[in-house]
Parts: structure tokens; sequence; C-alpha cells
């Protein structure tokens, strides 16, 4: 039978399939996304010394598959399925024009993550891990200065040039935003991340059950781990959401900025900025402590003053939550004891294997739609945990994650290959993830 060259829309390989005298679908060689492949005559017989013939491949233009002549996309398989290649509509104002409030909401119309400001680049949008150009030209450095004071008072624009740096939070008629201003090569320019309304829920991020009971533990140390940018602090928000809602109890938090605003509802939320409400973290801390709370979330640890209080605080009785920023959980008690004095090394150990009740490691992995699904590997304490942390073992914690799926522990692998069973990744992302974790 002919065969004819086909390419897929969502991943935009391309393939040889058998000819039909009748339009038909097949699965994609690469990605398995359905293609569509149109009627091709079959009757005549095909000359093996001539070619064969070849449909021509469709083309991507603006993120949509353009139709060929004698073939229709099907819209539900685009809407499903949309190409991994995000496109947006470009400002038209003029740069010198421009107004950052008009970036901001034009961003937030396209659902972007972040914004980068920065001379001799377009203004960037971040959309599913890619940059994409936001404005139809470059900026100039006058214009990427203007642009990124803009949301600056005076005070803080005095304060950034004595520093050079200049974290806070802008907030608008259209939402909150994280900024961080700076100089880059003499230049100045700035980096936004656009923060969700409200805090999102456990149920809206599809974590997996095993994250509400441990919201429900009453003492303790929970801990949420990945490297920059893998939403540890939206599911810690999500965990206090969750905490806020169906139980009556105290939560202090302590960040470095307020990402996202709480509102009370069964019980109490009080958030305290550092720099603004407290003067750093182990200081806020501290404080907490004496403050009668049930609960105590901290930005993340930094110090080893911070995991001391922080370590104190889970053992006279109340439940604390952090991040950390680590590769991978066999490797969370080297990094939690690169903060520690040698002479103080086996206490602490002994003192994390009585506190810790689980950690929730994640990666934000790019699904099929064009955004984000996180992939939880998550480890719950129990006596085997305790003497690995207790004896140094800790090469031995994914063994026991990989054996306590009874407890409620869940692989990276396992988490990511239910990704990919349900349609929302692809096995190619499942295996670049993979890649960190062998």
């Amino acid at each position: 039978m002919p065969q004819v060259s086909c390419r897929c829309p969502h991943c935009a390989a391309t393939f040889q399939v058998e000819a039909r005298g009748k339009e038909h679908q097949v699965h994609c060689a690469h990605c398995k996304g359905l293609v569509t492949v149109p009627a091709m005559p079959t009757a005549t017989p095909v000359n093996p010394a001539r070619p064969v013939s070849t449909v021509a491949a469709p083309v991507i233009r603006a993120g949509r598959l353009a139709a060929l002549e004698d073939l229709e996309p099907d819209p539900l398989l685009m809407q499903e399925r949309p190409t991994a290649t995000p496109t947006i509509s470009l400002l038209t104002t003029p740069l010198d024009q421009l107004s950052i409030h008009e970036v901001l909401k034009h961003g937030r119309a396209h659902r972007v993550s972040d914004i980068h400001v920065a001379p001799g680049s377009p203004v960037l949008f971040r959309i599913a891990r890619k940059l994409v150009p936001a404005t139809p030209k470059v900026l100039t450095s006058k214009q990427s200065e203007r642009l990124s004071l803009e949301l600056l008072s005076e005070p803080q624009q005095k304060q950034f040039h004595q520093d050079h740096d200049y974290d806070f939070m802008a907030i608008d008629e259209y939402g909150r935003y994280r900024v961080n201003v700076g100089y880059f090569d003499g230049d100045i320019g700035t980096v936004i991340r656009i923060l969700a309304q409200r805090p999102k829920t456990l149920d809206e991020l599809r974590l997996p059950a095993i994250i509400k009971e441990l919201a429900g533990a009453t003492k303790g140390l929970i801990l949420l781990t990945g490297s920059a940018s893998q939403g540890k602090t939206t599911t810690m928000t999500a965990i206090i959401d969750e905490i806020n809602s169906n139980h009556a109890r105290h939560v202090i938090t302590i960040e470095d900025p307020i990402e996202y605003l709480h509102v009370n509802k069964k019980g109490l939320v009080r958030q305290r900025q550092v720099g603004r409400d407290t003067a750093d973290f182990h200081s806020g801390l501290r404080a907490a402590l004496r403050q009668n709370p049930d609960v105590i979330s901290i930005g993340e640890m930094r110090d080893f003053e911070t995991i001391k209080i922080a370590l104190t605080a889970a053992e006279t009785g109340c439940l604390v939550l952090s991040t950390l920023h680590i590769m991978s959980i066999d490797k969370i008690i080297e990094r939690l004891l690169s903060f520690v004095a040698t002479e103080d090394e086996g206490h602490i150990r002994y003192v994390l294997a009585d506190t810790l009740v689980g950690v929730i490691h994640q990666e934000l992995v790019p699904a099929r739609d064009g955004g984000k699904r996180v992939a939880s590997e998550i480890l719950i304490v129990n006596q085997a945990t305790k003497h690995i942390i207790r004896n140094r073992g800790t090469f031995f914690l994914r063994n026991v994650i990989t054996t306590g799926k009874k407890f409620g522990m869940v692989s990276m692998q396992n988490s990511l290959q239910n990704l990919v069973d349900e349609g929302s990744i692809t096995p190619e992302t499942m295996n670049d993830v993979m890649a960190n974790y062998r």
C-alpha cells in the first residue's frame, strides 16, 4: 500500500502512514495524539520506479493548524490538544507610550506566569515555560527603565538606586504582582510574577489525596521541596486554605513577600511580611511561638536559626509548614544539615526524625494543553523513615517511597506515569523529568 507523510499538529513531528481510500485517524508515532489522514486514491497502481507521492504536511501558523484544501481540521481535537507553541497578540501601543499597567493587563488576559522587561529585547511573557514576545519591537534602555520604575513610588525608587535591587508586592485594579527590579549590565530591567487572585485549592491543583490528610495533622513538620518556580508556595498556600476552610485553628504565616491573601473562614489566618511586619524569618518565628499558634507557615528555611526554631515549634505541638530548595527528596537531610554546625548534626537528626511528618516534592511539567501540571513525589514518615534519618542512610529514602504505597507515598515515576495515562503530558516530557531521578 502507498504511504503518505503526515505532520502531527500537537508535537509537529512527521511520520509515514498507510494511505486509504477514505479519511481516517491514526495516533502520532511520537506523542500518541490523534492525527486525521485525508482520503487518498488507492486504485491506481504505484510505479516503484517513481517516488511515492506524499500529502503536504499541515503548516502551523499562529498556534493553529492551517487546513489543506482537501482536509478540514477537527475543531474538537484542536480544542483538546492545541499546539505546544504558545502565541499571543502583540501590543500595538508605541513603546514610548506603553504603560506597565497595559502590559500587566495584557499579561493577565493571556494567563502568563511572568513578564520580563529588558533593554535590547521585546517585552517577553512566559507561557508554559516558553518566553514569547509581547511587543513587535525591542526596548531601548530608556524605555526599559521607564517601564521598570513605573510601579515604584519615589521612596521605593530611592531605595532601589541605593541597593541596586528591589523586591516588592504591587497591587492594581486587576490583581497582585511580585516584582523584582534590578540593574543588568548597567541597565534597569524588571521581572514580574503575576499572582492568582485567590489561593488555589488542593482539588484545583489535582494533588494526591494524601496531602489533605497531611493538612489535618495537628503537630510536626511538613516540608515542600523542589527547585525554584515549581509551585511550592502555591501548594503550601492551598494547604493553609484547606486548614482554614475545615479547622478552627490559628495560623500564622511568615512570608517574603506575601503572595496570596487569605480570608478568615473557620480559622484565623494572620500573615506577616518580612521587612514590613517582622525583621527576618527567625525573628518572626520566635515571636510566633508567643502568639498562641496552632499552625506556623514559614516561607523558606534559609538559615540554621530558622531551622532550629522551626523544629522547636514542631516539638512543642505546633504544625509547621515550610519550603526548601532541593533537587530530590533523597537530598533533603544533606540540604538541612548544610546549615548546621558539625557538633549539632546528631541532635538535629534525632529531632528531625521525631518531628518530620511528611515531604511533598514537586515538579511543574508542561502539559499538552499548553498549561502546566504538578507531578508530586510524597514521603510519609514512618518507622523505617525515622531509622534512615537517624542513621545517615538517606540514599534509602527512595526505596522507602517506592515500597510505601500503602502509607500513601507516591514516587515521581508513578506520578508522571499517571499524567501520561490520563493524556495530560507526553511520554517525552516524562522521560525528560525522570532524567533527574535515576
